[in-house]
């Protein structure tokens, strides 16, 4: 009885030990053999071959039986349950579905995509291709229309060359260098809003800002005085006593009315002791055909030259030796109720002419190609003798104004009775730069 009930207790341990087993193989199958084979270790080896005979011939069908692909009853009941999902391949699934949860790519399939889209680091072709940029809108061009107050010569070497190296277009500017038709209407086209620069001379302009025209001086070209009185040498002047009764001629209203009543009247003379005859632009003919006897304005450098080679002897008065101050030979003025809008513009103008006459000084020789090849008139044996003395002559800082040279000069024609208010410095020019 003793040895029934001892052989009974084993029996039921095995078979416990063997359902927990089983238990342990269906929830991981992976461990079924290894579950196994520490059961048989655990136990005796005779008692376990005893005990667990006809489970282990059970065992051993249903390996047989699946190793021929008959499924067992568990298989079976498997495949019969669809819901049943065997926990390796539950494992399989749950690790694909966390992968596709965790894909930061996921989350933006079917979102728009692009250059501009903020999208995952994985690579997604943009969804339109980048046009070209737009070309860029060339700066606008101001346009300038200048007059001249003579026709071109060595003393508009700055305008010339500028143009011809492209100093103006680089600036953003259009200049267009005119001739006037009259050389006494040059500055009266910009007091008339009819041209936007002009060329004169300073004595010029302390009359015409007298008389009430807006205009300015903006810049200087030519530093010192251009003007003189050229007398044939066949009436014996020594000064300005020996016009009396003779022809003098002058080309712009502005020689006879300024320079050649300043010229008189430092001999106690005026206009009414000489006959003033207006030659406009045929100075070398009235000369050479014996119209006048002298001629008053600024061609005291060329003109000499000019009539020596058509064989009249002259002899030249500087304006200087008739006691006419040192004033601006050239200057360029500008209409003084338009100068705050145009103002930009001329202080461009003025950087062109000023880089011009820097290249000047440094390369004469080319320079005067230049102008000979823009004006092919300038080409005279007269304009190439008077250009080292009119070069010589030129400012390097065009915008730079003498305030005292001004001021003194207005104070002169005031003293002369050719102006009859004193003009304030400030309202004769500006200095752009």
């Amino acid at each position: 009885m003793a040895k029934s009930m001892s052989w009974r207790h084993r029996l039921g341990w095995l078979m416990a030990t063997a359902l927990t087993l089983g238990f342990i193989s269906a929830s991981c199958p992976a461990a079924d053999e290894q579950g196994s084979t520490d059961a048989a270790v655990a136990v005796d080896s005779n008692e376990a071959a005893t005990a667990i005979q006809p489970q282990a011939d059970n065992d051993a069908g249903e390996q047989e039986a699946q190793q021929q692909g008959q499924p067992d009853e568990s298989t079976a009941s498997a495949q019969d349950d669809p819901t049943d999902t065997p926990p390796a391949a539950e494992h399989a699934n749950n690790s694909a579905s966390g992968a596709e949860r965790h894909d930061p790519a996921a989350a933006y399939e079917g979102l728009p995509t692009g250059p501009s889209v903020d999208t995952p680091s994985r690579a997604i072709a943009p969804s339109i291709t980048a046009a070209p940029a737009d070309p860029i809108a060339p700066p606008p061009v101001t346009t300038l229309n200048v007059i001249l107050e003579w026709t071109p010569g060595p003393q508009h070497a700055a305008l010339l060359v500028a143009q011809h190296k492209g100093l103006f277009r680089r600036r953003g500017l259009d200049v267009h260098l005119k001739t006037p038709a009259d050389p006494d209407v040059a500055a009266k086209l910009v007091a008339a809003s009819q041209a936007d620069l002009a060329l004169t001379d300073q004595l010029s302009l302390h009359a015409a800002v007298d008389d009430g025209r807006p205009i300015m001086r903006v810049a200087t070209l030519v530093e010192l005085p251009l003007a003189a009185l050229v007398v044939r040498d066949d009436i014996n002047a020594a000064s300005a006593l020996s016009l009396i009764d003779h022809r003098v001629g002058y080309a712009q209203q502005s020689d006879k009315d300024v320079l050649l009543r300043a010229i008189l009247q430092q001999e106690g003379l005026n206009l009414s002791h000489v006959e003033a005859k207006d030659v406009h632009f045929s100075i070398i003919r009235a000369m050479s055909e014996n119209w006048v006897d002298a001629v008053v304005g600024g061609h005291g450098i060329s003109l000499p030259r000019e009539l020596g080679d058509l064989g009249v002897a002259t002899r030249v008065m500087s304006a200087a030796s008739l006691g006419i101050p040192i004033h601006d030979g050239l200057i360029l003025v500008a209409n003084q109720e338009h100068y705050q809008s145009q103002q930009d513009a001329i202080r461009r103008f003025i950087d062109s002419i000023e880089e011009a006459t820097r290249w000047i000084i440094e390369h004469p020789t080319e320079a005067w190609d230049i102008m000979v090849q823009q004006q092919p008139t300038m080409d005279s044996a007269a304009n190439a003798a008077a250009w080292p003395d009119i070069r010589r002559r030129l400012s390097l800082r065009p915008a730079a104004m003498d305030h005292g040279r001004y001021r003194r000069v207005e104070r002169y024609l005031h003293d002369q009775g050719i102006v009859k208010e004193i003009t304030p410095v400030s309202r004769l020019g500006r200095d752009p730069g």
